[in-house]
């Protein structure tokens, strides 16, 4: 009988058929099985992730952008017309600085 994940169901033998995991839960329950063939594939066993592309400004400037968006939004659902103008404004500005690093 193939070891089984409990929480989809999927076995050892499906995964060694299809190389595909059902579930998250897969990597726990498979994880004796799966440690051997991610350090064959990828020589870790470990994801270390990937190094952003958008640097320390880049990223400042997009979550200033996505704040005042929302800012906006608010000041807008409240009826504060005049200030989500001005907030507006605010946008376009940094939209126009996002576009001419090429984040927009």
């Amino acid at each position: 009988m193939s070891k089984r994940c409990g929480k989809c169901g999927t076995t050892l033998e499906q995964f060694y058929k299809t190389s595909l995991l059902g579930c998250e839960h897969c990597y726990r329950a498979f994880r004796e099985e799966l440690l051997p063939v991610l350090r064959k594939l990828h020589g870790v066993t470990e994801h270390v992730g990937k190094t952003p592309k958008v640097g320390g400004i880049e990223r400042q400037l997009l979550c200033e952008y996505e704040t005042l968006l929302k800012e906006k939004e608010s000041a807008m659902l409240r009826g504060e017309f005049d200030e989500a103008n001005e907030l507006g404004e605010e946008i376009r500005q940094l939209y126009y600085e996002l576009a001419r690093r090429g984040l927009k």
